[in-house]
């Protein structure tokens, strides 16, 4: 078999393992409405305890989001589920950072409307209900945030959804990334 197409073999065998199913698919979300209700919640709770407020960078949406939707569409949670880690995927996106941290939520739902709201309310329940993601939430260390959000359909019709945040400061004099 020529080299080249050994490659393309093993690129479908790589495709088939890492793939959703084929009937799955991206579930209707607002994403931007739950980054802006799951920020503004955020800084509302850190504004209550006396806290400054969180401003929004788009490296760490960029890693945030990516790293919502890889949850969601493989229905997998946690902080290293695509085998990797926060520092390393906020990297990936051109953030020189001197701390970090990251929230993860889940929601499974039946098909109906959820609102973003909603879906940030709950988010923010769970995560302040768990020391170590209120923690997060509360940590005087980072400055800047990026808010992720995903959801899927299931088989069944049944929705997943994935919500991401990401806490850090960048260190001075490293390259700076963009506002």
């Amino acid at each position: 078999m020529p080299p080249s197409r050994k490659y393309n073999l093993f690129a479908l065998v790589l495709l088939a393992c890492v793939a959703p199913p084929a009937s799955a698919q991206e579930a209707p979300l607002d994403a931007d409405a739950v980054r802006a209700a799951v920020l503004a919640e955020t800084n509302a709770y850190r504004a209550s305890k006396n806290i400054p407020q969180l401003k929004e960078n788009t490296a760490l949406e960029a890693a945030a989001t990516a790293y919502a939707v890889y949850l969601a569409e493989h229905e997998k949670m946690g902080h290293t589920a695509d085998d990797s880690n926060p520092p390393k995927r906020v990297s990936a996106q051109g953030y020189k950072s001197c701390f970090i941290s990251e929230n993860v939520w889940s929601s499974f739902r039946h098909p109906q409307a959820m609102l973003a709201e909603e879906l940030a309310r709950k988010a923010m329940k769970g995560w302040q209900a768990s020391p170590g993601h209120n923690a997060n939430l509360l940590q005087k260390r980072a400055h800047e945030i990026g808010i992720g959000a995903a959801g899927w359909k299931l088989d069944g019709g049944q929705e997943i959804f994935r919500v991401v945040q990401v806490f850090a400061t960048e260190c001075p004099g490293k390259r700076q990334s963009k506002p």
